[in-house]
Parts: C-alpha cells; structure tokens; sequence
C-alpha cells in the first residue's frame, strides 16, 4: 500500500496537540519530516511523533523524495510562498486558514497547485464537527423548511495577553486579527450548511483602519437569500457560541457548538410543537480534516475542503475588511 509521507513546517501549538496526532492516526501516512526555526524544537517534534528529519530549512525538505505532502501551520502571511513552493516541488498541500492573506495570493496558490497537477485542502476543520454535519443534513431534508435567517456566535472567551509576544499582534504576520484567528471558521461553515455563496457582507470592526480588531459584528446575504449575522470576538468572558438557524417550518439550536474544543447540544424544533435534543461531545476536528485529505490523496479525490473553499475565505474576508475600514456594504461576485 502506498502511503502518503508527510512533510510539516510550523512547530506550534496547533501541529502539536492536533495536526501532527492526526497525521500519525491514519494508517496510510507516513510522518517523513518538521521543519522549525529552532533545530532543538525540531529535533524535540522529530523525536516526539515519529519522524525521519528534523529541518530549520524548508527548501531542504522539499528537497526530500519522500515527501509527498506538506502541511503549512505557519503564521498566515508565509502561508502562499510556502505553499506555492510546495506545489512547484510536485507536493501536495493541506494548508491552515487563512490560506493567504490577499485574495491575489489566494489565486496565486490555487493557480499554482493546478499547473502543478498537485491537491490542495485547507484546514476548515468544523466541517467535521458531527453536530454540523447533522446540520447540513437535516437543513437538506427539509425538515424545518427553507432557511430563512441565522444568528451565530464564536468566541474563545477573554484571554488577557494570550496573543502577547505571538506572532497573532502583528499585523505584517497575521493579516487581521479575531477575523482570520477565529472567524474563518465559521464563515466557512455557514457556506457549507447552506450549499450557497456569500454575495454581501457588511461588517463593523471594533478598531480603525490597519489595528487588529478583537472583534467583528458582521451581516451576511447569501445567493439563495438567507441573511445571517455574526458576533465573533476575543473579549467577553461569557460567550455563548451558540448559532440558530431560523427555517419556514422549524429551528435549529446549536448550543455552544461554534468551537470544535468544546460540547454541546443540537436542538430541532419544528412547526408540529416536537422538539429533539442531541448531545454532541467534543472530538478531534482537526484530525478528522488531516484524515479526510489524506483519504482524498491516497484515492486520488479532489479534497474536501478545497483551495476554492479557501480562496472563497479570503474573498470574504477581504470583503469584511473593505466594509468595515471603508464604512459600506460590499458586494462580491465570483
């Protein structure tokens, strides 16, 4: 069985606790090398998990034969070179969000990974989360009838000086600040319940133009013609990170579910006066989104989320950004 052997770049916390137990839990890859600015955290991640080489540079183990897939969890702005080097090495890429931080750049990885005839998946991992999965499902049953409007909450609660002496305070580093950190996730996961493209976004930041906000109020229009609005922020304690899906004939209640760390419960009601409650836990989102494209790459599928998901994140994003320093609505066209 061929297996496919992967090569990590960006030693943090997110490859440590998730990504890289993820790789290592599917039986057709093959951990081949990190890469970390530090040889002595290379060599400790090397050790920790199982692989073969331990860089500080990532040139050399795109040099490596044996990688055939590279996953990128550096800080945002590195994410296109890195990638785009990848793909020009013949390796697949599984990127983190943002996948870039311009949409030129978005296009400019996605463009590449075609010429290069190489697979491309970002790290959109609450897609795999199972209470948005059931979601999905029972939106597209028609259980409680069309989607009329949805209201959303996600937020890791306050964490004073969490992001201090991070590269999240840097704005050349990190691009935006709760928006890329937190929000990407669900803009992405209300595109996936929906089946649909947002076609208008007006947000409101709580800093001026170029300061990384820590938070973003956001309305969204959708072509099939559900609004949506969105509270995600890094500075209440108490947040709820629950989300209601208003329907013709029905309600959906995720409470505390916005965050893939954390449990919670799914609530159906429906016109009939029924109401069902399911307890979802907590599992590992990321892993279940390494396996899926690993999958993917081992049965030569395009991947799930793909390089247009991601490069459809930026746009929004970018969208957000333009309407918030700009004061308007801002409409997107693809």
């Amino acid at each position: 069985m061929n297996k496919n052997g992967w090569g990590l770049v960006g030693t943090g916390r997110i490859a440590d606790d998730r990504i890289l137990p993820g790789i290592n839990a599917c039986a057709g890859n093959k951990l081949v090398a990190v890469v970390s600015r530090d040889q002595g955290r290379a060599d400790t991640f090397a050790r920790k998990f199982g692989a073969q080489h331990a860089y500080t540079s990532f040139d050399e183990m795109l040099r490596n034969p044996e990688v055939t897939v590279v996953a990128i969890h550096t800080p945002n702005a590195q994410h296109a070179d890195q990638a785009v080097a990848a793909a020009r090495a013949g390796k697949h890429v599984f990127c983190d969000k943002p996948m870039a931080t311009s949409v030129a750049d978005a296009e400019r990885i996605v463009r590449e990974c075609e010429r290069a005839g190489v697979k491309l998946g970002i790290n959109f991992h609450n897609r795999f989360m199972p209470c948005f999965v059931e979601t999905r499902r029972i939106i597209a049953s028609g259980e409680i009838g069309d989607v009329q409007h949805i209201q959303l909450e996600a937020s890791p609660g306050a964490r004073p000086g969490a992001r201090l002496a991070t590269w999240r305070v840097d704005p050349v580093l990190a691009g935006l600040g709760t928006t890329y950190s937190i929000g990407v996730h669900v803009y992405d996961i209300l595109r996936y319940l929906l089946a649909s493209e947002i076609t208008m976004v007006s947000a409101f930041f709580d800093t001026p133009n170029g300061v990384m906000e820590e938070t973003n109020m956001s309305l969204f229009r959708f072509a099939n013609g559900v609004l949506a609005q969105l509270s995600v922020h890094e500075k209440s304690p108490f947040p709820h990170n629950d989300f209601v899906i208003y329907g013709a004939k029905g309600r959906i209640l995720g409470r505390g579910l916005t965050r893939s760390r954390a449990g919670g419960e799914l609530q159906v009601m429906t016109a009939d006066g029924k109401t069902r409650t399911t307890e979802f836990p907590p599992i590992n989102a990321h892993g279940a989104c390494v396996a899926a494209f690993s999958d993917a790459l081992l049965k030569g599928r395009d991947p799930v989320p793909s390089g247009i998901d991601g490069l459809r994140s930026v746009q929004v994003t970018d969208a957000m950004a333009r309407s918030a320093w700009g004061g308007v609505h801002v409409r997107l066209a693809y």
